[in-house]
């Protein structure tokens, strides 16, 4: 049996060891019930009781309560900044989102929540995937989470919501239908244009050239401000004064 170099190799034996989501105060409890309960006996099996307590004193470890809990902040802290330095896992953590809701068709926020939460934790989720294409143990699995900015429950929460600002309609059925479509080579799926478009074709099923081209010119100079009904009632507008201009024109034709 290996003893530990540190203090901090000891918090990390822990959390691999636990296996699952904990905050910074459920580690500082579950560390603390591991030495003196799994890694004592393992320790005690091998070197002696004495030995056991001189290695917790070669490391560090004399005050129950306050050594340990110093040692989980210092762990804690080193993770937390590692996850702030990499904003790029973020896409990681959106797709894992966009796949949750194709997957399991999530009808709320409360549902994508429980989702993605299964997607990420479940033996036949994310986990298998991530076990099979880098060939990890589920070990330092949680660990990988924590890099990506999921520490606790509470972060599969945040990351929802953060993901729901980008996508309102996550919960209409064609937008899933639309985020289960690959992107298209050159550039990705509109999916919020394309619902529009299928909700106009629903007013007005047979579109002009014209007209689309007036659909996308709306949506994209209107999409931060308008809703997507909105926009649809800016096309009606539009196809409305279109045809009665249209109709003055025949009228005025007719009168020459």
């Amino acid at each position: 049996m290996l003893l530990a170099q540190s203090s901090f190799e000891l918090v990390t034996r822990c959390y691999e060891h636990v296996n699952r989501l904990l905050d910074k105060e459920e580690l500082k409890k579950a560390f603390v019930s591991f030495v003196f309960e799994t890694y004592q006996e393992e320790v005690v099996a091998s070197y002696g009781l004495d030995a056991f307590h001189e290695h917790l004193e070669s490391i560090k470890l004399t005050n129950c309560r306050k050594d340990f809990d110093t040692a989980v902040e210092d762990w804690y802290l080193l993770h937390i900044g590692n996850e702030r330095e990499s904003a790029c896992f973020h896409d990681i953590l959106f797709s894992l989102v966009r796949e949750a809701i194709v997957t399991y068709h999530s009808g709320s926020r409360e549902e994508l929540i429980r989702d993605v939460t299964k997607l990420l934790t479940s033996p036949t989720g994310f986990v298998a995937k991530w076990k099979n294409e880098l060939q990890r143990s589920m070990q330092s699995y949680y660990q990988y989470l924590m890099k990506l900015g999921i520490r606790t429950y509470a972060d599969i929460e945040s990351l929802v919501d953060a993901w729901l600002i980008e996508y309102p309609n996550a919960f209409d059925k064609t937008q899933q239908r639309l985020f289960a479509k690959p992107s298209r080579r050159g550039r990705p799926n509109n999916a919020e244009l394309t619902l529009l478009l299928e909700k106009v074709h629903e007013w007005k099923p047979n579109l002009t050239p014209q007209e689309k081209e007036r659909i996308r010119k709306i949506y994209y100079y209107h999409r931060k401000s308008l809703t997507t009904l909105d926009m649809i009632e800016k096309f009606k507008n539009y196809v409305q004064m279109k045809s009665a201009a249209s109709i003055e024109e025949e009228t005025n034709q007719w009168a020459n």
